[in-house]
């Protein structure tokens, strides 16, 4: 899970694309919204970037300067996303330039990353750590405000059977889960990474909270430090990357490599914001870097005996990148990074697997085969079949890893980790299948321990939480290709029923207090008509 949209839908202002041809056209369209709006001078204003067209994305990377936002934003500073996902790039006027550097300006003239004209001076174009420092200053939600979507959110999966889970977390999100708990409707268990506005982790920044602190329902298990890489063309890669082979727009927004993306030019290894000498998508016009944050982040995590994880990371070279970094930590300091975890496997060169069991490290990862035929074509046969989520070379070289829920339901990830097959009915890595006791174990007990609470929840023991699922099916002896059509029946959260299904209700006319009683569809469907209502 990532809580990212929320700022979004309640903070930022839309524009109309559709109707962006020019440069002027945009500059008209931000000026006559804030006349429109009124906001008060020195008012952050934030522009929200869902629905551009390849030819948007080049006008706002290759002609906009904040110098033209100057002349239509006079009284505000002012942030626009750049195209990609949030906190990895973004526009800011001079307004914006100043704030930043007087607040920050030690700290990106060291770490970057920003684009400068022929004289040197910032042109508005930010990425990571600087582009983060720029969303930090953003206005934030009121939590009250936002806890139904969360909740609901959070219901729709108690309603897969899901009891506990784990997500990296901005301030205000945290918050926001600590009114849903404060309400006593918190329906799952829930780990989160605290990720700061990318400045230091020092214990100062997040109220002192120890790794492991919280309630049995809401507790901090580690320190995130964002995205390292991207996805799509973001994927920070040592493969051979051929762009021309996915030119369909649905490839477009899975993969982000059509032929006629200007990023797949700009990004030719992808996002790599762990190596200083990446000039991001800013195309040599990028100031050069005097220190690596990333590197010196987590030398101080270290540091200061804490835990890093829920870190996205997605490329082959990202993770040789960052075992590499976790290697010079733990050298300077033995065992610090034990237990310390990187979520997602998208691109994992298993290569680099011996290295990470070495240091004791955990991976959380998302077994989705369904994006494997378009890796096929872009990074070829081999990294399709080998590098996508290579869990059992990771298990059998010790590795703890459990499993993610991104990319359809908990159950669909079941059984891509035990067939390894697309909907097309394609193979893909058949030796890293496993058995279904052991994706069972990965889901479960293994996920415990990447939240810190193996003593607590995972498995069925004495003295440990009553966190159960009754399920529709027999997981063990159903044929495969119906592990995805498990339903669950009943969810207890401590002994509590969180979820119950309809037929179930019906059948056993069952609907205690507190518990919710839909189909999981309902429960989506809610959510999104919630969130609708209220944009």
């Amino acid at each position: 899970m990532a809580a990212n949209w929320e700022l979004k839908a309640c903070c930022s202002t839309r524009l109309n694309w559709k109707i962006v041809k020019t440069k002027d056209d945009l500059l008209k369209q931000i000026k006559d919204i804030i006349d429109a709006f009124k906001f008060k001078p020195g008012e952050w204003v934030y522009f929200s970037m869902s629905g551009l067209s390849v030819e948007n994305i080049k006008l706002l990377w290759e002609e906009l300067t904040r110098w033209d936002l100057d002349k239509v934003t006079p009284n505000n500073p002012v942030m626009l996303s750049l195209g990609v996902p949030a906190n990895s790039g973004y526009m800011t006027n001079s307004k914006g330039i100043e704030i930043l550097w007087s607040k920050y300006g030690d700290f990106i003239e060291k770490y970057g990353r920003y684009a400068i004209d022929d004289q040197g001076r910032p042109d508005g174009h930010l990425e990571p750590p600087a582009g983060r420092l720029a969303y930090g200053l953003l206005s934030t939600p009121d939590p009250k405000k936002l806890a139904d979507i969360y909740r609901f959110e959070l219901e729709e999966l108690t309603a897969e059977g899901i009891t506990t889970v784990s997500t990296r977390l901005a301030d205000y999100s945290i918050e926001v889960y600590e009114e849903i708990e404060a309400q006593g409707k918190m329906p799952v268990r829930m780990a989160y990474g605290f990720q700061s506005a990318f400045d230091t982790p020092d214990p100062a920044r997040w109220k002192n909270k120890k790794i492991g602190e919280g309630s049995d329902v809401l507790w901090l298990n580690s320190l995130s430090s964002g995205m390292v890489d991207g996805a799509g063309f973001g994927y920070c890669t040592d493969l051979k990357r051929n762009d021309k082979a996915v030119t369909d727009e649905a490839a477009f927004g899975a993969l982000g490599l059509a032929a006629d993306n200007p990023m797949a030019e700009w990004y030719p290894r992808g996002w790599c914001h762990l190596d200083i000498e990446f000039r991001g998508g800013l195309r040599g016009k990028a100031a050069p870097l005097k220190g690596n944050y990333f590197s010196d982040w987590y030398a101080e995590v270290a540091q200061y005996g804490l835990r890093t994880a829920n870190t996205h990371v997605s490329g082959d070279a990202s993770h040789r990148q960052l075992i590499t970094i976790y290697e010079k930590v733990d050298a300077a300091k033995p065992g610090a990074v034990k237990g310390w975890a990187m979520d997602h496997c998208s691109l994992v060169n298993p290569k680099d697997i011996p290295r990470a069991a070495r240091l004791g490290l955990m991976w959380s990862c998302n077994p989705s085969v369904e994006g494997a035929y378009n890796m096929s074509r872009v990074f070829g046969e081999e990294a399709a079949h080998n590098f996508i989520a290579p869990v059992k070379t990771m298990l059998q070289a010790g590795i703890n890893v459990s499993m993610e829920g991104e990319g359809g339901t908990r159950w669909q990830n079941l059984e891509y980790l035990i067939a390894r097959k697309d909907r097309q009915g394609r193979v893909w890595g058949a030796h890293e299948r496993v058995d279904r006791p052991t994706a069972l174990k990965m889901t479960t007990i293994n996920g415990a321990r990447y939240v810190l609470k193996e003593k607590q929840v995972g498995s069925v023991e004495v003295g440990k939480y009553a966190d159960l699922v009754v399920i529709d099916r027999d997981y063990l002896t159903i044929p495969e290709d119906q592990i995805s059509e498990i339903q669950a029946l009943l969810t207890l959260m401590g002994g509590r029923p969180t979820y119950v299904h309809p037929s179930f209700a019906g059948e056993y006319n069952f609907r205690p207090a507190g518990a919710i009683i839909m189909t999981p569809e309902q429960a989506k469907a809610r959510r999104k008509t919630f969130v609708s209502s209220r944009s």
